[in-house]
């Protein structure tokens, strides 16, 4: 019998004749081996699971339990001994736009998990709403959360989305990722994607004038102002309110699509690069993401950015930074050759968000995960990540038909790299593996779906672009020329 595994385990090596005893004997962790390597062998007197760790531990049992799936108490003898080619296999969810409740949230992690993705990146906070409870600035979640209709692309409502995570349910579910070897990345964006918060707290605007939080998708001119000394001072004290819910080792401070045209205009901006011999924008921002990077390394936390925070080529070095659009002028490279890192989430491979007839399985699978021009930077490629944006997913069916199989396929391009089996190869074996999605709850995309015949992709691509006016386009293009 052919059995199929995702990730397609690297080594797997034939037992003895005959059926395996499906009782786990053993199950320890082996400081020899690597931390995310494992090695689960199955045997007539039983199973033996050894691991680097103790997620390691739980990587074999997803495999284990994948095997079950499709053989169910006939298990072969074999040994499988494996390991990731990328220790950064992520999966992204956002919780801003479109609120998730907390058990559609912890389903979608569990799922994500078993397929051994193990960071999980988590935004909550964006121009149409900020969705966890604050501490120290309470109008975050109060005024902040509240979102006075929802206008994003052709859909029309004026109903009212005022839902957030209470701390309680934040830190269940950062447990919970624990429990099953994932760790969390909370996101807060700055400068940009900030309406949210300034219509908490406008005076940490250029402007300091009130503006409701967005009903609509885009990009926004209104962002946080580096000028004024008040704005770091908010942002390291919400931070500081924030690090006591997330205690793992990254934060990521965005730095994507943040339209600079008030700074510009800014006297205490203009103050600001005077001072600090700042001759462009780009490196206001480089200098703004440094001093938030420098707070955060004070908690001994590693900050990740979206690459436009790059543009400005005077970013901190140990900062991490996530491609996901064009690298203007070789930014990120620059970086990397500095010492730098970097997260590959490409756009056209990574974003879920999209309909299969734009962005096929056969698209995120074939991610190039060591892009050609970033190659000579050699390991400081830390790996990938799969992404969903919630800007038109109002429902939970549409959030896991999206990301299923998408988010498998990614799982099985981080853990291989570029020594993976192939689409073909990926295809057959995610067909067989399509119970494990009813065990879990999850309504995934159907197989006819994964990869759209040329008309159907056409048809759900000028479906989609309605969500998108002429004059939303030409204002993004606007905006993006002063970003």
């Amino acid at each position: 019998m052919q059995i199929s595994m995702i990730p397609e385990p690297k080594k797997i090596l034939a037992g003895e004749e005959g059926y395996a005893a499906p009782v786990i004997q053993e199950k320890k962790v082996d400081p020899v081996m690597g931390e995310e390597e494992y090695r689960l062998q199955l045997k007539k007197d039983g199973i033996w699971i050894e691991g680097g760790s103790e997620t390691a531990c739980l990587y074999a049992e997803a495999t284990l339990e994948q095997i079950r799936l499709q053989c169910k108490d006939d298990l072969p003898c074999l040994t499988v001994e494996d390991g990731p080619e990328h220790s950064w296999r992520s999966f992204h969810i956002d919780c801003a736009r479109h609120f998730i409740p907390a058990e559609e949230l912890k389903k979608m992690i569990r799922m994500s998990a078993h397929f051994k993705l193990n960071k999980f990146h988590w935004h909550f906070s964006d121009d149409q709403g900020w969705r966890i409870e604050c501490k120290k600035f309470p109008l975050l979640h109060e005024i902040g959360a509240v979102r006075r209709g929802d206008h994003m692309g052709n859909y029309d409502s004026d109903e009212t989305e005022d839902r957030y995570y209470t701390r309680e349910q934040v830190r269940e579910i950062v447990a919970f990722c624990g429990e099953l070897g994932v760790e969390v990345i909370p996101e807060v964006d700055m400068p940009g994607h900030v309406t949210a918060v300034l219509a908490a707290y406008p005076q940490y605007g250029c402007r300091g004038e009130w503006i409701p939080v967005e009903t609509q998708a885009g990009i926004f001119r209104d962002i946080l102002c580096p000028g004024k000394e008040e704005t770091f001072a908010f942002i390291e004290q919400l931070l500081e309110d924030l690090l006591e819910l997330f205690p793992g080792n990254y934060f990521h401070i965005g730095g994507d699509e943040a339209p600079k045209e008030y700074w510009s205009s800014c006297p205490l901006c203009r103050k600001r690069m005077k001072e600090e011999g700042l001759e462009t924008l780009q490196q206001l921002q480089g200098y703004m993401e440094n001093r938030i990077t420098a707070y955060l390394k004070s908690k001994g936390r590693t900050v990740i950015v979206w690459n436009e925070a790059a543009y400005g080529g005077n970013l901190d070095p140990d900062t991490i930074v996530q491609l996901w659009t064009d690298d203007k002028e070789n930014r990120l490279g620059e970086h990397m050759e500095r010492g730098g890192r970097a997260v590959i989430s490409i756009v056209k491979n990574c974003y879920c968000d999209y309909p299969y007839g734009i962005t096929s399985l056969r698209d995120v699978y074939e991610l190039e995960d060591c892009p050609e021009g970033l190659a000579k930077a050699g390991n400081g490629i830390l790996g990938t990540e799969c992404l969903i944006w919630t800007e038109h997913v109002r429902d939970e069916k549409r959030l896991e038909t999206f990301c299923w199989p998408r988010f498998a396929a990614s799982a099985e391009v981080g853990w291989r790299g570029q020594d993976r089996p192939g689409y073909l190869s990926f295809e057959a074996r995610m067909k067989a593996l399509l119970p494990v999605f009813e065990k879990y709850g999850i309504h995934a995309e159907k197989v006819s779906g994964w990869v759209p015949t040329q008309e159907e992709a056409d048809r759900q691509k000028a479906e989609f672009e309605k969500n998108f006016s002429a004059e939303d386009r030409q204002e993004v293009e606007k905006l993006q020329e002063i970003i």
